[in-house]
């Protein structure tokens, strides 16, 4: 009863192989450059913009009872993903655990975006799938922000207020391990993942302060500036544009919302706590 991982060595993909490795559970890994694969684990070429790469997993002879879908970017993920996930029902696969967002606009519905889009069509074609939906990934505080407060102890964002209830890929590992290990331990097949506090952005700046021994100062920007932050960052202009109306939202109570929803299911990993361990990344 294998797991297949699409989006190869991803920070997520990585730790729920740990997890299902220690469980004893056997995983191949689906990844277009192959990096960061971990030794001696089954692993295959796989491109979603190349749908003659999607036969290769199954091709193994291990029976695939799961499949992790760590969905491409783009406007249109599902015209991409629909393939495999046609082709792994065609295959027996049981149950799908598809990596979406908290945001509105990845609702399930015909107004959904993204890969709402796909999270829509599992449950429209009656599949067996739990769709993850986590809130800002406290690990963006590296990719983000790590070379501004190393250089110029600078945080650099548009959030006047918000606050942000920031999670971590560990939860996040956690809460897909849970999906295909034990689903019946999550209180619902559409789980909003958020983390176990409440922070503004000035609160992540005085963590970091005490946690570096200088003084960290929080800076607001202006939407374009986030924009163009987000486009060099590699991200294309559609979702960088997606990405900051979804941050700029926390200022008028977006993060509120989802943490009284009734599909949250909160983390354990706080940031004070992550900033801690993870304080070396950011001298």
């Amino acid at each position: 009863m294998a797991t297949l991982i699409t989006g190869g060595g991803s920070q997520i993909g990585l730790r729920l192989f740990e997890l299902l490795d220690e469980a004893g559970k056997p995983v191949i890994f689906a990844s277009r450059s192959g990096s960061r694969i971990p030794a001696g684990v089954p692993s295959v070429k796989f491109d979603w913009a190349d749908p003659t790469t999607f036969e290769a997993p199954f091709a193994l002879g291990q029976q695939i009872d799961y499949v992790y879908i760590l969905g491409p970017n783009g406007s249109d993920p599902l015209t991409l993903v629909k393939p495999l996930i046609d082709l792994a029902v065609a295959k027996g696969v049981k149950r799908f655990v598809a990596l979406s967002a908290a945001s509105e606009e990845a609702e399930r519905g015909p107004r959904s975006q993204y890969m709402g889009q796909v999270h829509t069509y599992l449950h429209d074609e009656g599949l067996d799938y739990v769709t993850i939906r986590p809130t800002w990934f406290t690990e963006n505080l590296s990719r983000l922000y790590a070379p501004d407060i190393k250089d110029e102890s600078l945080i650099e964002n548009i959030v006047e207020k918000g606050p942000v209830s920031f999670v971590a890929v560990e939860d996040i590992a956690q809460a897909a391990f849970k999906a295909i290990t034990d689903v019946g331990s999550l209180h619902t097949r559409e789980p909003i993942l958020i983390g176990p506090e409440k922070v503004s952005y000035q609160d992540v700046a005085a963590h970091f302060s005490k946690a570096l021994g200088r003084k960290i100062k929080y800076k607001i920007i202006s939407i374009e500036e986030k924009v163009q932050r987000y486009i060099q960052s590699g991200r294309p202009e559609h979702l960088a544009r997606l990405l900051v109306s979804i941050e700029k939202a926390l200022d008028d109570g977006s993060n509120e919302r989802l943490v009284t929803d009734s599909r949250a299911f909160k983390g354990k990993v706080g940031v004070s706590g992550w900033i801690e361990k993870n304080k070396a990344l950011f001298f």
